[in-house]
């Protein structure tokens, strides 16, 4: 009698979870402010530059003009886009991953398996302190495209997710050592 090593069935597609279902998590609303002050104060500076120079060098002329109306144009876009896309940005933790969805215009759900974490760290830029904000990041064995960082968390949310991540990822590595 012949033993069969592998088998690999073939699943049904409606039996699949549907990403647009992912019931998410909001950030926290002051990191919407903190995205409009970041993306305000890029754009002042790229406007500025690109003023500058368009009104102080000779001969730049009218494709000068161009560029800096351009230039202003784009950190307008940002800001406006930055506000928007707001709304559809949030996370959730489940079994057996943590998912982050983004995107207005452009979707993203990026799901990270927890058998796939090596570890997490919080960090906090001069922004983030000031907002009372953290950024999880979360380092998987995929490599640093893999990676997952999920922004606009409070500081004891940051560390009550971490502690899961790790605690979860340690069951499943005392479960299964060849994980």
């Amino acid at each position: 009698m012949q033993q069969i090593l592998f088998t690999n069935d073939q699943i049904s597609l409606e039996g699949l979870p549907q990403v647009e279902a992912l019931a998410v998590i909001p950030l926290e609303p002051s990191y919407k402010t903190l995205r409009y002050v970041s993306a305000s104060l890029f754009a002042l500076a790229a406007t500025t530059v690109a003023w500058v120079v368009a009104l102080s060098v000779p001969g730049i002329g009218y494709w000068g003009l161009v560029g800096s109306v351009r230039f202003t144009l784009i950190g307008l876009w940002n800001n406006i886009y930055s506000t928007i896309s707001f709304r559809h940005v949030g996370y959730a933790g489940r079994v057996k991953d943590i998912s982050f969805k983004s995107g207005w215009l452009w979707l993203a759900v990026t799901p990270v398996p927890f058998n796939r974490v090596q570890h997490c760290d919080i960090r906090q830029g001069i922004l983030d302190r000031k907002y009372g904000l953290a950024r999880l990041t979360i380092y998987t064995a995929g490599g640093q495209s893999s990676d997952l960082m999920i922004p606009g968390l409070l500081p004891d949310v940051a560390e009550k997710l971490k502690a899961h991540i790790l605690g979860t990822t340690e069951q499943l590595i005392e479960a299964d050592p060849d994980v």
